[in-house]
C-alpha cells in the first residue's frame, strides 16, 4: 500500500512519459512530518533501537483469526504528529526509517505483474525536468541513478519479507501481549497511548529451550531483545513532547477576561 502522508500523487514510472525527468534528492524530512509512526524492518532494528521505540501493530487478520503484525518506529505520540522532525524538516536523531527514505518512490505489486513496479510521486518538487540526476540516459535505460533506486527497493522489498516471517512467528508463539503509555504533559494533562503489542517477557522467559535456540539461530531474538531495549525510548518521545508544548506560544488572554 501507498502511504498517503508521504505521497500525493503516485504514479508509475514510465520511460515514455518520464524520459527527460530528473531527481533532485530531497535535503530534509518535512514530507514525513505528519507520520507518528513507520514500518520497520528486522535489519533496521539494531540502528534504531538506541533512539527510537520499536512496536508491533495489528494489521490484518489471518484465516483462524489470528492477526497479521508489523513491526513499525513508533515516532509520534498522536496521529499526525512526528516527534523526530523539527519545523525546518531536520530529523532528530541519527537513523532515519528506510520506508521513509524510499521517497519519492515506492515499488508496488501489480496483479498480473511478474515483478513489482517502481512508482514515483510526480507531485515531488524534485522530480523535475531541470534539476538533479537523470533518471533516464539517452537509450532510455536506467541511469545511475534509477539503478541505485531500484537496488534500494529490491533490498527494501526482500527485507519486508523477512520482518513479516518475523512478525509472525511471534504470533505462532503467542508472545506479543497489548500494551499502552501514559505521558503526563505540561499543565497536568495525561496523554495515553494505546493500540500497540509488545514482547510479552515472561512468556519469552517460558519458552521451552528447543524455542530458545531457534529463535536464537534464526536471529530473531536478537530482534526481540533490540525491541525490548528500544521501549526504554519512550520517555524521550514525552520528553521532546514536553519541549514541543512548552515551546508553543501561550493563548492570547480574550479581551474582558482577568
Amino acid at each position: 500500500m501507498i502511504n498517503s502522508a508521504l505521497y500525493r500523487d503516485p504514479q508509475m514510472l514510465d520511460v515514455k512519459q518520464h524520459r527527460n525527468k530528473r531527481l533532485k534528492v530531497p535535503d530534509n524530512y518535512a514530507v514525513a512530518r505528519t507520520m507518528h509512526a513507520a514500518f520497520l524492518t528486522a535489519t533496521e532494528f539494531p540502528q534504531t533501537c538506541v533512539e527510537t521505540p520499536i512496536i508491533f501493530v495489528r494489521t490484518g487478520e489471518q484465516q483462524g483469526g489470528k492477526p497479521v503484525v508489523s513491526s513499525v518506529a513508533l515516532l509520534g505520540l498522536v496521529a499526525g504528529e512526528n516527534l523526530c522532525v523539527d519545523e525546518q524538516g531536520r530529523w532528530l536523531g541519527h537513523y532515519v526509517p528506510a520506508f521513509i527514505r524510499r521517497f519519492p518512490f515506492v515499488s508496488i505489486q501489480l496483479e498480473g505483474a511478474p515483478s513489482p513496479s517502481v512508482f514515483v510521486d510526480v507531485a515531488f518538487e524534485g522530480f523535475n525536468d531541470t534539476e538533479g540526476d537523470r533518471l533516464f540516459d539517452d537509450e532510455g535505460k536506467p541511469a545511475d541513478a534509477l539503478k541505485r533506486v531500484i537496488e534500494f527497493l529490491e533490498r527494501f522489498d526482500q527485507e519486508q519479507l523477512r520482518t513479516s516471517m518475523f512478525c509472525q512467528r511471534l504470533v505462532e508463539l503467542d508472545l506479543l501481549k497489548d500494551m499502552s503509555a501514559d505521558a503526563t504533559l505540561p499543565g497536568g494533562e495525561t496523554l495515553k497511548v494505546e493500540g500497540f503489542l509488545s514482547v510479552d517477557e515472561e512468556k519469552l522467559g517460558q519458552l521451552p529451550d528447543a524455542a530458545v535456540m531457534e529463535l536464537h539461530r534464526s536471529g530473531m531474538l536478537m530482534l526481540i531483545h533490540a525491541h525490548l531495549l528500544s521501549l526504554t525510548n519512550m520517555r524521550e518521545l514525552i520528553q521532546r513532547k514536553y519541549l514541543r508544548l512548552a515551546a508553543q506560544p501561550a493563548a492570547a488572554t480574550p479581551k474582558g477576561t482577568a
